[in-house]
């Protein structure tokens, strides 16, 4: 009997660290044409579009609201809400204004909301999250990392630069955590695709990617690198 509940003990811990584990990545759709059939599936008696520019997250901290900005009518322009996803007490909503794509965060618990991005991934212990952003004009991806409370970690893109910053060196593509909650990413040369390896975030001084490889020179134009 004792083995028995030794047994069953073990596993519900090993279930609890797996759900624990599992991986959270909230998304934001490609542009759908509207977000009424997302707010009906995941965020019903949540979320609500009370009018068409209005959007409101309701929280236990009280109601959060999201009102686009003139003009309307014009999809590169203004400021734009829309409802992407709802996980484990968390709500992306998505801002698209004339200069980028990103989002907001809202934590359904405490009604904080932070900067969030077109996706955001949390770490398995849910204490930071990457978010992904686009825009600028910028041939790529802006990278941020917070912790859950929205404090800003690290930002930088998805890709680096060579040494003497006139072009694209590495792309940095299928970022993921770890379980001891280091970010790592899939290094890919930009000057060959086939030369690839794991690169992770680090931190000595400042942060940087490593470990950091040669990849063979570009032959295309140079790239200009972001502002």
């Amino acid at each position: 009997m004792k083995n028995l509940q030794s047994i069953l003990f073990a596993a519900l811990a090993l279930a609890g660290t797996t759900l624990q584990a599992a991986p959270l990545e909230l998304k934001c759709p490609v542009r759908d044409g509207g977000d009424q059939a997302r707010i009906s599936k995941l965020g019903a008696g949540v979320v609500v579009r009370k009018s068409t520019h209005l959007l409101q997250v309701s929280t236990k901290a009280g109601v959060q609201s999201f009102k686009d900005e003139p003009p309307y009518e014009e999809p590169m322009d203004g400021v734009h809400y829309n409802f992407c996803d709802r996980q484990e007490g968390f709500i992306l909503v998505h801002v698209d204004d004339i200069y980028e794509s990103t989002g907001k965060l809202i934590n359904e618990q405490t009604g904080a909301v932070t900067e969030g991005g077109t996706s955001v991934l949390f770490s398995e212990d849910r204490r930071a999250y990457l978010a992904s952003s686009h825009g600028g004009g910028l041939d790529g991806d802006a990278w941020h990392v917070y912790a859950v409370n929205g404090e800003l970690s690290w930002s930088g893109f998805n890709f680096i630069t060579a040494p003497d910053n006139r072009s694209r060196y590495v792309d940095l593509r299928m970022p993921a955590w770890t379980p001891t909650g280091e970010l790592v990413a899939t290094a890919t040369c930009a000057s060959d695709q086939n030369r690839q390896w794991k690169m992770k975030l680090v931190k000595n001084g400042w942060w940087y990617w490593a470990p950091s490889k040669k990849c063979p020179p570009m032959k295309d134009m140079p790239f200009k690198p972001p502002a």
